[in-house]
């Protein structure tokens, strides 16, 4: 049943102090780097010559250090659509949407060919970073992998599941509190 909300105050109250706290515990934690994000298709993205563009002299350094490593927390597959719930930030910040490059969104839905296209979409993004890696990189993927298609992913990345460290997911802010597991997948060149 749907109920119009005559007020937002309590959740307004809730998230501002949430925003407070994990705003302190940044400051304490943060240390003195250099970052910049880059939009575009992470399956063909140029790193390189993109960094070479909003700031050539980090552009010249990572391709002469390469990239470490990732941490990153892809799509699950057909759970959420991420262009809808992030919406406002297109507005905002004026970025075209590509919805129909979403790798598992949830208009597609999860079946099997939903499934397959998430295995190659996410396998592309490998594929395509590894391009830009350092030699004995790590690749850390965190995944709600109940379809068990992490393993074929690592296999048509040709990288090597190095380790896997399960956590829970207990509290969320949605009101689905429904608890579930997370697995932070550690990749590895093969």
């Amino acid at each position: 049943m749907c109920k119009p909300l005559f007020s937002i105050l309590k959740w307004w109250k809730t998230y501002a102090k949430d925003t407070v706290e994990r705003l302190c515990q940044f400051d304490r934690l943060r240390t003195n780097t250099f970052h910049v994000c880059l939009t575009g298709d992470s399956r063909n993205i140029d790193i390189f010559e993109q960094l070479k563009k909003v700031h050539p002299q980090f552009g010249d350094f990572i391709k002469k250090q390469k990239i470490q490593g990732i941490f990153s927390s892809p799509p699950y597959v057909g759970l959420i659509d991420y262009h809808e719930q992030h919406a406002y930030a297109y507005d905002l910040f004026g970025f075209d949407r590509n919805d129909d490059l979403e790798i598992g969104s949830m208009f597609k839905g999860q079946g099997r060919e939903a499934k397959q296209n998430y295995i190659q979409g996410i396998t592309d993004v490998l594929n395509n970073c590894k391009k830009y890696f350092a030699e004995d990189y790590s690749v850390f993927l965190v995944a709600n992998d109940k379809y068990n298609m992490y393993p074929t992913i690592a296999e048509m990345s040709k990288m090597k599941i190095a380790n896997q460290f399960r956590r829970p997911v207990l509290n969320r802010s949605e009101k689905d509190t429904t608890a579930y597991s997370e697995t932070i997948f550690h990749l590895k060149e093969r």
